[in-house]
């Protein structure tokens, strides 16, 4: 049992009807019957190089939201459906992310980019990171990274973007969330629901710059 010890400074009294009876300063020990709660914590890094040379003031990165996508995708990613054969809620994984140039505040309620943009000349919205991923606190595996380079000519496709927020996906989309069934289209990037979304000072990517995207999910 979790247990937290307050001190008191002040004298103690106890009470009893009317009456009540001096205890004096003491110690107690409150008995805490939470355990504390376990959360994904994510963390998104930017970082954009030319010609191997990290570009002046592209440095981006900070916590990102956890959506009540995601942690509907970890609750069922832990269960089964049924026994018998034995069927879990999703088979689905971690496989994309998604870049835009709108912004909207980081609240869980958050269920598409407010303006996503295409990675590649396809006209693709979601791009694959590298497989297989990190686990940077090796050998504990609690942290996991995902990490996607963007070419020159990726994001960029047309000229100089604005970069202002992102997304993590899972390669599954609804209603049943099939492995591979996700469409990873521009044309219909605003009906997918990202696990993770964070938004961030404005950045912009020329044809002349690599960015290096890393993304941290921390099971504290």
């Amino acid at each position: 049992m979790l247990q937290t010890n307050v001190s008191v400074d002040d004298d103690l009294y106890a009470a009893f009807g009317n009456q009540q009876f001096k205890l004096g300063p003491t110690n107690i020990e409150i008995p805490n019957d939470e355990k504390p709660v376990v959360e994904i914590q994510g963390h998104l890094s930017l970082l954009m190089r030319e010609r191997g040379k990290i570009v002046p003031g592209s440095r981006r990165e900070g916590h990102n939201i956890w959506t009540l996508t995601g942690r509907e995708y970890d609750a069922q990613l832990k269960s089964y459906k049924s026994y018998g054969p034995d069927t879990p809620y999703r088979n689905d994984r971690i496989k994309y992310i998604g870049f835009g140039s709108g912004t909207q505040p980081e609240v869980s309620g958050v269920i598409r980019l407010i303006t996503p943009i295409a990675f590649d000349a396809g006209n693709n919205f979601l791009a694959a990171v590298g497989a297989p991923p990190t686990f940077p606190l090796q050998p504990v595996r609690t942290t996991v990274r995902y990490t996607k380079i963007y070419q020159e000519m990726e994001l960029s496709v047309a000229g100089t973007v604005t970069l202002q927020e992102a997304g993590l996906f899972t390669d599954g989309g609804p209603p049943n969330f099939t492995p591979g069934s996700r469409d990873i289209t521009l044309a219909n990037a605003g009906s997918q629901a990202p696990m993770a979304y964070k938004t961030f000072e404005p950045l912009k990517k020329t044809q002349n710059f690599v960015l290096e995207a890393r993304w941290d999910l921390r099971h504290n």
